[in-house]
């Protein structure tokens, strides 16, 4: 057996390895068989089931406008970099995303005012959903 320091990705693993002959053939153990366990019986039919209630109506979400900056992913609204009425020029951060664990930035598209913010910090946003106006 021989102890052997390995860095995968940045971290340092201590391990140990055992080295095997080139004469000797390596068999792995056999993988625990199977257990099956049988089905639960059906229910009785003894009374009719009334059907389900049906789910309420999901709202769509709003339509993007002339304007409007839609997000590109789902996600978070993590920051607010503007306020309704400020110039802004193309490039310009507005809103920070956050989705797993990762920032995005989402910067104007345009140069122009913005006319209106549609989310508050703390939103979860859907993929094409509006952000903001620009005009």
């Amino acid at each position: 057996m021989e102890q052997l320091r390995i860095t995968v990705d940045g971290k340092t693993y201590n391990v140990v390895v055992e080295k095997i002959e080139s004469s000797s053939t390596y068999t792995p153990a056999p993988a625990p068989a199977p257990v099956f366990r049988p089905a639960a019986p059906a229910p009785a039919a003894s009374a009719p089931v009334s059907a389900a209630p049906a789910a309420a109506p999901i709202s769509a979400p709003k339509v993007a406008g002339a304007g409007d900056m839609t997000s590109p992913l789902a996600g978070i609204v993590q920051a607010i970099a503007v306020e309704v009425g400020t110039p802004i020029k193309e490039g310009e951060l507005v809103i920070t995303l956050e989705a797993m664990k990762m920032y995005t930035p989402i910067n104007a598209t345009s140069t122009g005012t913005i006319k209106a913010i549609h989310v508050q910090v703390g939103d979860a946003v859907e993929e094409g959903q509006p952000l903001f106006t620009i005009a």
